[in-house]
């Protein structure tokens, strides 16, 4: 039933792509930025992922590696080609290592755009051998047919996948396997923690609470964090995740969230699932502790200029952190308000069905996600999941303080919750919590309708 559905929906896509004028084929196709919680390949955090960053509409664009032989892999990428300097060279190491060429095809846009292009690029007979694939579209790739299992490129290489993989938790290996194959070598991941200012935590006598602080020791944060400030502007304790990926965040760490484990039915609105959101709520217009969230308001900077003491994000805004040459700032897990469960949102390279050069392809995605390519290509904004290089890169960059738990908790972390019909979930639960933070809408009432909304989409995942 899924697949029927799948490619009804990719039918309308293609329709609504040539009413657009989007199907050209130059090449590929590009998109450059990254959802709410989990960014883009690499340095592009981001990503899901993560406020969603739009970039202008552009044509795809191609970047050639220097080939050194017969075959040439096309590899997709997230992106208008902003890191191609630096992939480039990650790249031609590889070339010249193995004498397989590398043409990447930058497609730019939020990762449902990406994806789209893609599809619409496969259905038009312009093939990519591998792709850069955020968990947005694990279950898209794998349903529709489009990635293949690495299983048997594995059997054939076990010395070069156990070099890779052996590094790696089997908690993040199992993200990428279905019905018992493997689909994919991941590559990078982030989680959602708070991230406080802490100059503005000594102000306020606080020093970064234990890893199992409670909603009550959060609620006192959040109070001793709140005041006017002498130029008559107001310190917020606390900005709430607005977004699909830190809201679920939240929600995993009350034994709730957006759906069940198998996509079937939603529990958007469980008595945990009501309880956070309701606390969202009351944070902003009960106890005055967050701002009202705002359209265009960037609250990583907010946090930076000491506007708000705390906020929900990943290893992202280490970005911009660098760029802004701020280092007063500490980690910690989100408060365990029934529970500590870290939320996971990662990416990976798969290899194509329709790849002509399957085994190239998924030799590429082994090199990429190598320690040689990682320690070279990343530096700040996700998170390496192997665990060497991740306490390597991570401990090296210095700062938030209490940095380990980045990749402390790569083994239990959980992923989001991302069904083939991610982009109309995503869309479900933005609308409501704009109603419940924005509008101060009923918390129940509105998680009701959510709820019958999704059920409605994910009906098609029943068997």
């Amino acid at each position: 039933m899924k697949k029927r559905l799948l490619a009804m929906i990719l039918a309308g896509a293609l329709a609504v792509c040539a009413l657009a004028g989007c199907g050209s084929k130059e090449n590929g196709t590009g998109t450059d930025s990254a959802s709410k919680e989990e960014g883009s390949p690499a340095q592009e955090q981001p990503a899901e992922g993560d406020t969603q960053m739009e970039a202008p509409e552009e044509e795809t664009t191609t970047s050639g590696t220097t080939g050194g032989g017969d075959v040439t892999v096309r590899l997709a990428w997230l992106g208008s080609g902003q890191d191609k300097e630096a992939l480039d060279a990650c790249l031609q190491k590889f070339t010249d290592k193995t004498g397989i060429g590398v043409e990447t095809v930058y497609i730019p846009g939020s990762w449902q755009e990406y994806f789209t292009k893609i599809q619409t690029m496969v259905a038009g007979g312009d093939y990519i051998d591998c792709v850069y694939v955020a968990i947005e579209g694990f279950e898209m790739f794998i349903d529709t047919g489009m990635a293949a299992p690495i299983d048997d490129w594995i059997a054939a290489h076990q010395e070069e996948y156990d070099a890779v993989a052996g590094d790696i938790d089997q908690n993040v290996i199992d993200k990428v396997t279905f019905d018992g194959k493997i689909y994919a070598i991941p590559e990078e991941w982030n989680n959602v923690v708070t991230h406080m200012n802490t100059n503005l935590l000594e102000e306020a006598g606080l020093s970064i609470p234990e890893a199992d602080w409670t909603k009550e020791e959060f609620l006192e944060y959040c109070e001793k964090l709140t005041k006017e400030k002498e130029d008559g502007t107001k310190q917020y304790g606390v900005v709430v995740p607005g977004y699909y990926f830190g809201a679920e965040a939240w929600l995993y760490n009350n034994g709730a969230a957006y759906m069940n484990d198998d996509f079937t039915k939603s529990t958007i609105n469980s008595p945990e699932s009501v309880e956070v959101f309701q606390l969202m709520q009351d944070l902003i217009y009960k106890y005055g502790y967050a701002p009202v969230p705002q359209t265009g308001v960037d609250e990583i900077q907010l946090l930076i200029d000491g506007n708000v003491a705390m906020g929900f994000w990943g290893r992202w805004p280490t970005n911009n952190y660098n760029a802004n040459g701020f280092r007063d700032v500490a980690v910690q897990y989100i408060p365990s308000f029934s529970t500590n469960q870290p939320i996971w949102g990662g990416g990976g390279i798969f290899t194509m069905n329709a790849s002509k050069n399957p085994d190239a392809a998924t030799s590429l995605a082994c090199y990429i996600g190598s320690a040689d390519f990682i320690r070279e290509f990343m530096a700040a904004g996700a998170i390496p999941v192997l665990n060497s290089v991740a306490q390597d890169l991570v401990s090296e960059l210095g700062y938030p303080q209490n940095n380990q738990i980045f990749w402390e908790s790569a083994s239990f972390a959980k992923a989001v919750h991302s069904p083939i019909q991610y982009p109309e979930c995503v869309d479900i639960v933005d609308r409501a919590i704009s109603e419940i933070l924005v509008n101060q809408a009923d918390v129940q009432s509105t998680l009701d309708a959510a709820a019958v909304e999704m059920d409605s989409c994910l009906m098609d995942n029943i068997e």
